[in-house]
């Protein structure tokens, strides 16, 4: 009884730098090797990667892309994510910047996904960039109807009559989908005057607040939306492409599951020292 009553005790007194050390190992290994924990993928997520696995050849796609400095690392496993899904297809994918450090957050983006390298494809044929336009209404509505008004020249200066990629393409009428952080300009703009299909990405507080209200996966005008760091942890985990939305999830369950054993760890002490250990 005795030798029982001294296991109970020392399970229940474990030296607390021992604990903090366990659990600092626990969340600081996905960071160099992404575990994949078991989590539960929201409808939405599931919905936004199976269209983009839908897409037919030949597919037009426009990306808002909002991506700036300071909310990267809520975002970034999205756009990171979505731009290898895309790239995986037979896909025109035009880039429309929408901020001031845009241009330099999406070049060093391409420069981490290395489209060339890594999946064939060719600047101007299979997808291509525009430069950063301050877009009042005024400014979109002209771009809606007529691209060339507003950008006659890409990210690099080049005519876009000298892509191949933007040949049959003039306006809003010619884009199936659009990647947008505002599911209700979106709507407003580009699905009720053109047709045109929404997915929606953004940082979990500027989206997921705003979206629901517009998703429909079968109708639409939004098809599908990921919101935030943890989200985009679940499309990497849907889509096979892991990189810091995964360890972010692993991190925070890798942190709970630790919690939650060490708490398991104290009551197993507290009721054997109690019920086995003796008084």
């Amino acid at each position: 009884m005795g030798e029982q009553r001294s296991i109970w005790y020392k399970l229940g007194n474990i030296d607390y730098r021992i604990i903090y050390l366990l659990v600092a190992l626990m969340t600081a290994w996905p960071l160099w090797s992404p575990v994949g924990t078991p989590m539960t993928v929201g409808e939405n997520v599931k919905q936004y990667a199976e269209h983009i696995r839908d897409m037919e050849p030949g597919t037009v796609v426009l990306c808002g892309f909002s991506g700036y400095m300071t909310m990267l690392p809520d975002i970034e496993p999205i756009y990171l994510a979505t731009w290898k899904m895309l790239f995986e297809k037979d896909v025109k994918i035009m880039v429309r910047v929408t901020d001031v450090d845009g241009p330099v957050v999406i070049r060093q983006e391409f420069e981490k996904i290395k489209p060339e390298e890594n999946f064939g494809k060719v600047y101007g044929v299979d997808y291509m960039i525009f430069p950063y336009v301050l877009m009042p209404t005024a400014t979109e509505i002209a771009f809606t109807d007529n691209i060339r008004t507003v950008y006659p020249v890409d990210y690099y200066g080049t005519p876009l009559d000298d892509l191949p990629i933007m040949e049959g393409i003039e306006s809003m009428h010619d884009v199936d989908w659009y990647f947008t952080s505002g599911a209700d300009w979106g709507n407003q703009r580009y699905t009720i005057p053109y047709g045109v299909k929404l997915l929606c990405w953004g940082t979990g507080t500027g989206l997921l607040p705003f979206v629901p209200p517009f998703y429909d996966p079968v109708s639409g005008p939004c098809y599908g939306y990921v919101g935030g760091a943890s989200q985009g942890g679940e499309l990497e985990l849907e889509s096979g492409f892991f990189g810091a939305g995964v360890k972010y999830n692993d991190c925070k369950n890798l942190a709970i599951l630790g919690l939650f054993a060490f708490v398991l760890l104290g009551n197993v002490s507290y009721f054997g020292e109690k019920y086995l250990g003796g008084s």
